[in-house]
């Protein structure tokens, strides 16, 4: 017999938790399946910006590895320009950790958790979902996607994303004290030390992360990106205990977040940030914005889920848009971004304004009087 709740979530990254959470403290019977046995590593830079924690309405200091109150950009592995903020700008964390504390939340508030259990048939209308795992079948009157960039979700329901996609490798590393003396309290990032490519350096308790990403089309130059980064840090003997590699997608304006009783959140969207490729904000924000669609839906007695697609549209896709042409005056003049840093002080600050969520991608573009602008301006200097 199938196990029978109102909303099944698949996925259990923050996208996935954070909607379990606020749909089971309103006394919705909801089910959080993990493919993946709890807690499990993911490969992920770690970086919950200020703005994304602001998102959260709990502590999250007891999984926070380091607290960035610097930034040192560099362009071409050459001479980095460092800035400062004299609050947070993002929390370090290793995603094993903080999804555990998410997930956690969620099974205190009324969720059932249940890991190991992959799922391998989806069947959904606008009566309601059927999904099944090797072991057991459940039912419910909603489904919600949130089992990321590759997601099982998406495909089953041949929910087809109009995305496009970065390749990011990531590896950690353990190195000398003095080495995480360094880097305590500062990322460090540099735009083009291959075209088109970017990499990064994110200091945890007893490691670095450091990663490079490019776009989807240009994966096989990744490791050489990341091993030219790498030998420009100067850090000296170290030990790489995990390496990894993952695609980011990024969706354009016309993908469908919902179909019948089924919608997509997070990465399984296509949400992240095409500029930064940072993806945890638009996960907690998209199920914060799914939570109160499916609340009405259940409470009216029919699932409807349009209200969600649109709300999406309105507060992720219009900035992911203005993201993606940032992305892309970076990606064609980085040197010339980055001498930006030296002669202006008003960059510094809109960029730690949008890490901070006191400035979003809309209130940037009024600032410069539109990124077209800025990008013909400098296409001519």
């Amino acid at each position: 017999m199938k196990k029978r709740y109102d909303v099944i979530v698949v996925g259990a990254g923050p996208a996935g938790a954070t909607l379990a959470r606020e749909l089971a403290r309103d006394g919705i019977a909801v089910l959080l399946l993990e493919k993946r046995k709890l807690p499990r590593y993911k490969c992920c830079a770690g970086g919950v910006t200020v703005r994304g924690s602001r998102l959260l309405d709990f502590d999250m200091s007891e999984v926070v590895e380091d607290v960035v109150y610097e930034l040192s950009i560099a362009h071409g592995l050459g001479s980095p320009h460092l800035g400062r903020h004299v609050e947070p700008l993002i929390y370090m964390v290793m995603r094993d950790r903080f999804d555990s504390l998410l997930v956690r939340r969620a099974a205190e508030a009324g969720a059932v958790v249940m890991d190991e259990q992959e799922v391998k048939q989806i069947r959904a209308d606008v009566e309601g979902v059927e999904v099944s795992t090797v072991d057991n079948a459940f039912c419910a009157r909603v489904l919600a996607g949130a089992d990321g960039a590759y997601s099982t979700v998406a495909r089953k329901l041949d929910m087809g994303r109009a995305a496009d996609y970065a390749a990011a490798m990531e590896a950690e590393l353990v190195v000398a004290e003095k080495e995480m003396a360094r880097w305590r309290s500062r990322v460090g990032m540099d735009l083009g030390c291959l075209p088109g490519c970017h990499a990064w350096v994110f200091p945890k308790r007893r490691h670095l992360s450091v990663g490079a990403m490019c776009r989807a089309s240009r994966a096989s130059d990744l490791k050489c990106c990341y091993h030219k980064f790498l030998g420009s840090l100067g850090i000296g003997d170290y030990t790489t205990t995990r390496v990894g590699g993952h695609l980011i997608p990024t969706c354009r304006r016309g993908a469908l977040f919902y179909r019948d009783s089924a919608l997509l959140l997070g990465d399984a969207a296509g949400l992240a940030d095409p500029l930064t490729g940072e993806g945890i904000h638009n996960a907690i924000l998209s199920a914060r914005l799914a939570a109160p669609v499916i609340r009405s839906s259940l409470g009216l007695g029919r699932v409807e889920l349009r209200e969600y697609q649109l709300a999406v549209e309105e507060r992720i896709v219009s900035e992911l848009a203005m993201a993606r042409t940032l992305s892309r005056i970076l990606g064609r003049l980085p040197d010339l971004v980055v001498r930006m840093l030296d002669s202006d002080h008003g960059v510094w600050q809109a960029g730690f304004g949008l890490l901070r969520g006191d400035l979003d991608y809309a209130a940037i573009e009024k600032k410069l009087g539109g990124f077209r602008a800025v990008f013909d301006f400098m296409s001519r200097v």
